[in-house]
């Protein structure tokens, strides 16, 4: 199935949208459980993909500028809902692994995304954001680890 960059670019903007308000749900779960240091860590998390958000949306507006962010046309790839009473049952390293699985499908995404660019400066943009992506796997990775350590 071949989707125009349009498309891509609304299920991106769509995409990063859900995955701000997936950190943000966590960084709270995590403040009322008295986890202040890792709530920090999400809603420093949540503030990157804001960042994504806003240079899809400038991309768009200025390739789209008549185009409207379709729901029904978007990619869904952040499906797991996070509500206190799970986020809190689940845990810190639930969720790192949630967010892990989260942030390599996103990277797919964009990987995927190249190859539907219509523009090369489309393909600078999701390259970017596909790299962006993959360091921020390796940093719920790493972070992840650290917290196995300690036990």
């Amino acid at each position: 199935m071949s989707i125009s960059s349009e498309q891509v670019i609304n299920s991106a903007i769509y995409n990063e949208k859900l995955a701000m308000e997936h950190y943000a749900a966590l960084s709270k779960v995590l403040k009322k459980a008295g986890d202040s240091g890792a709530a920090q860590f999400f809603e420093d998390q949540g503030n990157r993909e804001k960042g994504h958000f806003n240079s899809l949306m400038k991309y768009k507006e200025k390739m789209f500028p008549d185009s409207k962010v379709a729901v029904g046309e978007t990619i869904k790839w952040i499906t797991r809902e996070v509500t206190d009473e799970a986020g809190t049952q689940a845990g810190l390293d639930d969720a790192l692994k949630v967010v892990e699985e989260a942030e390599k499908t996103a990277e797919k995404f964009y990987r995927d995304a190249i190859a539907q660019a219509e523009d090369a400066e489309a393909r600078e943009l999701f390259e970017k954001l596909a790299d962006d992506e993959a360091r921020h796997f390796h940093i719920m990775g790493r972070l992840r680890a650290r917290l196995e350590e300690k036990g």
